[in-house]
C-alpha cells in the first residue's frame, strides 16, 4: 500500500498534500489527536463562526490487500481555534472513501500533512465524532440488500415523489454488510458493524421493511447511543408508520447532531407537514436549501405542502424549480400537471405533460394515463382515446388507463349500447386484486357509470358502494380527520342559538365597499345541488367572475382567534381587518373586483353563513337547492376528490346524516339572521333554465345576457373545471338527473327517516 499525492477542493477551500507517499502514523497520542483538527476562522460577517475542514488522502492497494492503519483513539477533545492561511501546513480528520454525505459515516483521523493553497471562503462540515477505524467495505456480490440507485446517498426520490409521502432515504454507499434484524446473534455486533447496520437499515427501510429497518437502528443504538443515523433512520420508520409526531422527535435530535445535512432537514419538513405544522415545515424546508440550494426533494415536498395547502401557484413553482434540476425524469412534470389540475388549469398541465414526452426518450405509464386523463378533462376525447391506448400498450392490465379509455370511449359514443357493453366487459375482466387500490377505484366508478346508463340500477349501485370501499381504503386517507368537519358542524349548531346571536356587539351594516363594482356573492349549497352548473351560467355573464371552490374563508376563520364564539365580541376594527383580509385572498386569485361582480362558489360555504355575515353583512348568498334524497344519492355516488368533508359520503347514511346536520344547521341560520339569500332550484333550473336564472341576475342587480344560456359551450371555452361534474356540464343541460333517487328507492329508503324532515321544510314530495 502507498500514498499518493493528492489535491481536494472543498467548495472554494483549498489544500494539498505536501509529500507525495506520506503515510499515517500508526501511534499518536492525545495531543496529536488534538493537532490534527485544521479550524478555519471565517470572516466576520459570517455567522458560522469556527469550523471544521476535513480531507482524506487517496488510498491505493497492492496485491488485492487492503490495509489500513490504527488512528488514533477517539476523544473528545476540544476544539482548536488556530487559524489556517494560505501557504501553512495542517494536518486534517479524515473521512474513509465515499461516505462524507450520507448515513453512518465513520469519522477518522488521519496525521497526513497538507499545504493550505486557499483559505479566502467558506467550507462547513459537521462536528466530526471520532470513531475507531474500520476496513473500507468489499465491493457488494449480491444485490439483495442495496438500495434503489447503487448506493447513493439518497435512495432515488422519496416515496412522496409518486403520489405518497415518504421520507427521503439516506443510506451509506458501499456493500451490504451481514447483520440481518431478527436474525439469531452468537456475540453482539462490535462497533466495526455499524455502517453495515445503517446500511441495511436504509435498505430496509427503501423497500419498505419498516420493522426491519427499525431492529438495525436499535442495534446500533445500542453500540452508540446517541448516533445520529440510527435515531434519523428510526424517525423514518416512525414516519413511514404513520407516527409524525414521534418521527419529528427523533429526527430533530438527529439534526441537532448532524446540522449540516440536507436530507435531516427535509424529512424533519416532511414529519411536521404530515401533523400540519405547515410553517414549522417550510423553516425545515429553508434550512434544508441554505445547505444545498440544488437539492431536489427541497422543493419536491415544500411543492407537496404547498398543493396541500390548495396554495398551488406556489407549489407550481416548486415542482418547475424540480423540472429544472431533473428535466430527464418524469416526477416533476407530474407533480407540476397534478398542481396545475387542481388549480383548474387543465391547459396548463396538458403543457407540462408534453413538455416530458418531447424531453423523455421514453414515456412511463403515470405519464400517458395522466395525459390521457387531461384530455378528457379538457373533451379532446379524440386525443385521450390515444394516450390511453398508448398507455395500454405499456401495461394492459392498468386499471387507471383502462379507465380513462372507457369514459373518454362512453362520452364520444354516448348513448351506444355496443360501446357500454365493450366498456364493461373489459373493466369487469380486470382483476382489481392485482391493481393499485387508487386504480380499483377508478375501475369500480367507471364500472357504476356505465352500468347507471344501461339502467342496470342494482349493478350500478353496488360498483358505487364497492368505488366508495376503495377509497376509504386509500393509504393517504390514513392522516385524514374523518371527522374534523362534521364536529364542526355540530360546533356551529350548539354555538347559534337565540341568546348568542342577542348578544352581538352592535355593528354598522356597510354599504358596497368603496371601488368595488358590487357587494360580495356567494354560491352555496349541500354537494351536488346544481352549484357547478350555476358556476358556469354566471360566469358566462360578462359582467361576472366566478371563482371555483377556493377556500377564501378559511383564511378570514384562521384570522378570528376563538371563532365562532368570538363573533359576538367582535368591533369594528377587527371586523375591517377580517374584510380586508378577505379581499385580500380574493385579488392573490386575479378578482376584478373593481370590474365585476365577483362570485365566490364555494358550495359546503353554507355552513359558514353565520361567518359571512358577521363580517360581509352586505353579501348576497346564492343557494342551490335540489331534492335532499337526490342530492345526498348523487354525493353516495360521486367519486369525490377525497378530503375530511367529502369522507362522510363513503355511504348512504353517512352521506344523509351530513345531510341532515347541515340543513339543520343552514335552516337555524335562516330563523336567526337576516341573511339576503335567493334560492335557484336544480329541478326548475334543467327545466326552463331562463326562468330561473334571470331573477337572480336581477338579485344580483344584473341584466339577462344571450351568453348564459350556454353554459356547456362556456365550460368548453373555459377548460378550468375543477369539479367531478365536469363531463355533465360540458353537455347539453338534461333532466335526467332530476327524481332519479326513485329509481334507487329501494336502497333509500333505510335513510328516509333522516332526509323526510328537510324534503317536507323544503317542499319537495316523498
Amino acid at each position: 500500500m502507498c500514498w499518493r499525492g493528492f489535491s481536494v477542493s472543498i467548495r472554494s477551500l483549498k489544500l494539498s498534500s505536501a509529500l507525495s507517499g506520506a503515510r499515517p502514523s500508526r501511534r499518536a497520542s492525545r495531543s496529536s489527536a488534538k493537532a490534527a483538527e485544521a479550524m478555519l476562522c471565517l470572516p466576520a460577517a459570517s455567522c458560522w463562526g469556527w469550523i471544521r475542514v476535513s480531507v482524506m488522502p487517496c488510498l491505493t492497494q497492492r496485491s488485492g490487500q487492503r490495509e489500513w492503519p490504527d488512528p488514533p483513539p477517539f476523544r473528545r477533545d476540544k476544539r482548536r481555534r488556530s487559524r489556517v492561511s494560505a501557504g501553512n501546513f495542517c494536518r486534517v480528520a479524515a473521512y474513509p472513501a465515499a461516505s462524507s454525505s450520507c448515513i453512518g459515516w465513520r469519522r477518522e483521523l488521519w496525521q497526513t500533512p497538507v499545504r493550505v493553497l486557499a483559505a479566502d471562503a467558506v467550507c462547513v462540515s459537521e462536528r466530526i465524532v471520532m470513531a475507531k477505524k474500520t476496513s473500507p467495505p468489499e465491493p457488494a456480490k449480491s444485490s439483495l440488500f442495496m438500495p434503489q440507485g447503487g448506493g447513493r446517498a439518497t435512495v432515488g426520490l422519496p416515496r412522496s415523489a409518486f403520489g405518497g409521502s415518504g421520507p427521503t432515504v439516506g443510506v451509506p454507499a458501499g456493500g451490504q454488510g451481514g447483520f440481518r434484524p431478527g436474525a439469531t446473534q452468537a456475540t453482539p455486533p462490535a462497533p466495526d458493524d455499524i455502517v453495515q447496520l445503517l446500511q441495511l437499515g436504509g435498505a430496509h427501510l427503501a423497500a419498505g421493511r419498516l420493522d426491519h429497518a427499525g431492529q438495525a437502528a436499535a442495534q446500533v443504538l445500542k453500540i452508540e447511543q446517541r448516533n445520529p443515523d440510527a435515531l434519523h433512520l428510526l424517525g423514518l420508520v416512525a414516519l413511514g408508520k404513520g407516527d409524525a409526531a414521534n418521527a419529528e422527535k427523533l429526527i430533530a435530535t438527529a439534526a441537532a447532531l448532524m446540522p449540516r445535512h440536507v436530507n435531516v432537514w427535509v424529512n424533519l419538513g416532511n414529519a411536521q407537514r404530515e401533523q400540519g405544522k405547515a410553517d414549522e415545515a417550510l423553516i425545515a424546508y429553508r434550512r434544508a436549501e441554505a445547505i444545498n440550494p440544488d437539492y431536489p426533494d427541497i422543493f419536491l415536498n415544500r411543492g407537496i405542502l404547498y398543493k396541500d395547502s390548495t396554495d398551488y401557484a406556489a407549489a407550481v413553482a416548486e415542482f418547475e424549480k424540480l423540472i429544472e434540476l431533473m428535466p430527464d425524469n418524469a416526477i416533476p412534470y407530474l407533480r407540476a400537471a397534478s398542481a396545475a389540475t387542481d388549480a383548474g388549469r387543465f391547459r396548463d398541465a396538458r403543457t407540462y405533460l408534453l413538455r416530458a414526452t418531447e424531453r423523455l426518450a421514453r414515456i412511463p405509464l403515470p405519464l400517458a394515463t395522466t395525459l390521457s386523463a387531461t384530455y378528457e378533462r379538457l373533451g379532446d376525447l379524440e386525443d385521450a382515446l390515444t394516450w390511453a391506448d398508448k398507455a395500454l400498450a405499456i401495461d394492459a392490465a392498468s386499471g387507471g388507463a383502462l379507465a380513462v379509455w372507457s369514459k373518454a370511449k362512453r362520452r364520444l359514443h354516448k348513448g351506444d349500447k355496443a360501446v357500454l357493453a365493450e366498456c364493461r366487459s373489459r373493466l369487469a375482466a380486470l382483476d382489481l386484486g392485482k391493481v393499485s387500490v387508487n386504480d380499483a377505484r377508478l375501475v369500480s366508478s367507471e364500472l357504476a357509470q356505465i352500468c347507471q346508463e344501461a339502467g342496470d340500477v342494482d349493478a350500478a349501485f353496488r360498483y358505487f358502494t364497492q368505488q366508495n370501499g376503495h377509497t376509504a381504503r386509500l393509504p393517504e386517507l390514513g392522516r385524514v380527520n374523518r371527522t374534523a368537519f362534521i364536529d364542526e358542524v355540530g360546533t356551529l349548531i350548539d354555538t347559534f342559538t337565540e341568546g348568542f346571536v342577542s348578544s352581538w356587539r352592535e355593528l354598522p351594516v356597510p354599504g358596497i365597499e368603496p371601488g368595488h363594482a358590487a357587494a360580495p356573492v356567494f354560491l352555496v349549497g349541500f354537494p351536488r345541488s346544481g352549484t357547478t352548473l350555476l358556476d358556469q351560467i354566471f360566469d358566462a355573464h360578462p359582467q361576472v367572475q366566478v371563482f371555483e371552490e377556493q377556500p377564501f374563508l378559511r383564511a378570514v376563520r384562521k384570522s378570528i382567534g376563538g371563532y365562532p364564539k368570538s363573533l359576538a365580541g367582535m368591533d369594528e376594527g377587527r371586523r375591517a381587518a377580517a374584510r380586508d383580509l378577505y379581499w385580500q385572498e380574493l385579488r392573490d386569485a386575479g378578482a376584478d373586483l373593481e370590474g365585476r361582480t365577483v362570485i365566490n362558489k364555494m358550495p359546503l360555504d353554507i355552513v359558514h353563513a353565520g361567518l359571512i355575515h358577521r363580517v360581509l353583512p352586505e353579501a348576497r348568498i346564492i343557494f342551490a337547492l335540489r331534492h335532499p334524497a337526490d342530492c345526498v344519492l348523487s354525493c353516495f355516488m360521486q367519486d369525490f376528490v377525497p378530503n375530511g368533508a367529502m369522507l362522510n359520503f363513503l355511504t348512504l347514511e353517512d352521506s344523509a346524516r351530513f345531510y341532515g346536520r347541515a340543513m339543520t344547521l343552514w335552516r337555524t341560520y335562516r330563523s336567526l339572521l337576516p341573511l339576503n339569500v335567493h334560492e335557484v332550484r336544480y329541478e326548475n333550473l334543467v327545466a326552463d333554465l331562463r326562468g330561473e336564472v334571470e331573477p337572480a341576475l336581477e338579485f344580483l342587480g344584473l341584466g339577462w345576457h344571450d351568453a348564459v344560456s350556454d353554459p356547456a359551450a362556456h365550460a368548453l371555452a373555459r377548460g378550468s373545471i375543477k369539479t367531478p361534474s365536469y363531463s355533465q356540464v360540458t353537455q347539453p343541460i338534461y333532466s335526467s338527473s332530476a327524481d332519479r333517487w326513485r329509481r334507487y328507492e329501494k336502497h333509500l329508503r333505510p335513510v328516509m327517516p333522516i332526509l323526510e324532515p328537510h324534503i317536507r321544510s323544503f317542499g319537495y314530495a316523498l
